[in-house]
C-alpha cells in the first residue's frame, strides 16, 4: 500500500501530547514547504515572553531551531511583540499543540502575525490536534485556524494528517486509565498549510 501524499508517516513511536515541534513533523514540513537557505519562523503558543530586552526562548524552541539549521535553513523565533523589522519570512511554522483553553484567541494571533512577517508567496503551516481539558471539554482548534487564516486572507491550500505509522499501521497511543469520562485519543497531527499570496 502507498502512502498517500496528504498522510505523513512519523514512525513506530506514539505521539507525545506533550511534544510542541514533533521532529519528525518539524522535518517533514521543512523539507517539503521551504528551500535551502529559506528564512523560517516558529510561532509557538502560548507567545513567548520577553524581559525588557531579554528574550526568552523555550528549550524545545531552541532545538527546534536547531534542527531547521541543521536543514539548511535560516531559523527565527517569533518577536514577543507584533513588532517585526526583520526581512519578510518565507514559511513560518506554527504550533498550538501546547495545552491553550482560547483556541480562537491563538488562531488569530498566529495568523496575524504570520500575515505581518511573511513574504509574498510565503507559507503558514500549523500544527494541531484535538485534546481534553481537564475539565473534559473536547477543543479541537481546527476551525478556528481556518476561519482566522481566510479572515486575513489567507488561502487555504492543504490539511495533512501526520500520524505514527508503522508499516502498513498507525501506532496506537497508549490505552487511557478507565474513567467514567469519554476521553479523546491523540491518534494524529493535524498539518494545516496557507498561501500568502501576492497582491497587486
Amino acid at each position: 500500500m502507498q502512502i498517500p501524499s496528504t498522510l505523513w508517516p512519523l514512525g513506530p513511536d506514539p505521539l507525545d501530547p506533550a511534544d510542541r515541534w514533533p521532529d519528525r513533523a518539524l522535518v517533514h514540513t521543512i523539507t517539503e514547504f521551504s528551500a535551502p537557505g529559506a528564512r523560517v519562523m516558529l510561532l509557538g503558543w502560548p507567545a513567548p515572553t520577553a524581559r525588557g530586552t531579554l528574550r526568552i526562548i523555550e528549550s524545545d524552541t531552541a532545538a527546534a531551531l536547531s534542527t531547521i539549521g541543521d536543514l539548511g535553513r535560516h531559523g527565527l523565533d517569533a518577536p514577543a511583540g507584533r513588532t517585526w523589522t526583520g526581512a519578510p519570512v518565507d514559511l513560518v511554522v506554527a504550533s498550538l499543540l501546547a495545552d491553550q483553553l482560547d483556541p480562537i484567541a491563538a488562531a488569530e494571533h498566529i495568523t496575524a502575525l504570520a500575515t505581518d512577517v511573511l513574504a509574498m508567496g510565503g507559507l503558514l503551516v500549523v500544527f494541531s490536534r484535538c485534546r481534553h481539558s481537564d475539565s473534559g471539554t473536547l477543543f479541537d482548534p481546527a476551525g478556528s485556524v481556518v476561519a482566522a487564516a481566510q479572515s486575513a486572507d489567507l488561502l487555504y491550500l492543504q490539511h495533512i494528517i501526520a500520524a505514527p505509522i508503522s508499516g502498513h499501521r498507525i501506532t496506537a497511543p497508549a490505552s487511557p486509565t478507565p474513567s467514567s469520562t469519554a476521553r479523546h485519543t491523540v491518534a494524529h497531527t493535524d498539518v494545516f498549510v496557507f498561501l500568502q499570496p501576492a497582491h497587486g
